[in-house]
């Protein structure tokens, strides 16, 4: 056995407060215990073999992107598990490597599927938080989601290729931070590397980019 390549992904949720417990739960299952479970089953084989896990994170995993909570936080902990078991798993001869792509156009970036989602999770909400956020919110929320189509890139190919670097590279990088060209590299850097208040800005700009609605109270 030369290489685990551990995959899966769902997106569940939104903001923290209009997620429900249970989106959580199944992005946590699916992003990070199933790759677990998966990784764990394998590794007596990979012990063997010396040879390489490769977990697909993103850089949402790196960078705690808002209003997709449920996901983000799943996927740093995806990161996390990457780094730890590379630590480990070095003295035995395995590779662990991590790859963590921007937004690229996959089903899971449908916008349509994602507005969709979101009235079926904001239609089951407590009367409370429907009267602090207010309905037209609620609404503005789906509706902004569409805004989004700009961002996700098309060259999925990137990723494939990365991928086959991690797999069939004698010496693979330990992380490989896939973007669509050399522009949203040197930009991923910058994000990733700048305080967290440089963070906070660059997003709440993006945020008033796509006019993304505010609370009716406040």
């Amino acid at each position: 056995l030369w290489a685990v390549v551990n995959n899966a992904g769902v997106y569940k949720g939104a903001s923290a407060e209009l997620s429900k417990l249970q989106d959580f739960k199944d992005c946590m299952d699916v992003n990070l215990i199933g790759m677990v479970r998966v990784t764990k089953a394998f590794l007596p084989f990979l012990r063997k073999s010396k040879g390489r896990v490769v977990n697909i994170a993103s850089s949402a995993g790196r960078i705690a992107f808002p209003y997709i909570t449920p996901y983000s936080v799943s996927k740093f902990a995806v990161v996390g598990f990457n780094e730890c078991l590379r630590r480990e798993m070095d003295v035995w001869g395995i590779r662990v490597i991590s790859i963590e792509p921007e937004l690229f156009r996959t089903p899971m970036a449908d916008c349509e599927k994602i507005s969709k989602h979101l009235d079926e999770k904001f239609a089951s909400l407590d009367a409370s938080i429907i009267e602090d956020y207010g309905a037209e919110y609620l609404k503005n929320f789906s509706r902004s989601i569409p805004g989004f189509s700009i961002f996700p890139s098309s060259k999925v190919f990137k990723v494939i290729k990365d991928l086959e670097s991690a797999i069939t590279l004698e010496s693979p990088d330990a992380v490989y931070k896939t973007c669509r060209n050399n522009i949203f590299k040197i930009g991923t850097y910058i994000l990733h590397n700048s305080p967290g208040c440089v963070q906070d800005l660059l997003i709440k700009l993006v945020l008033y980019l796509i006019r993304h609605p505010r609370p009716r109270k406040l």
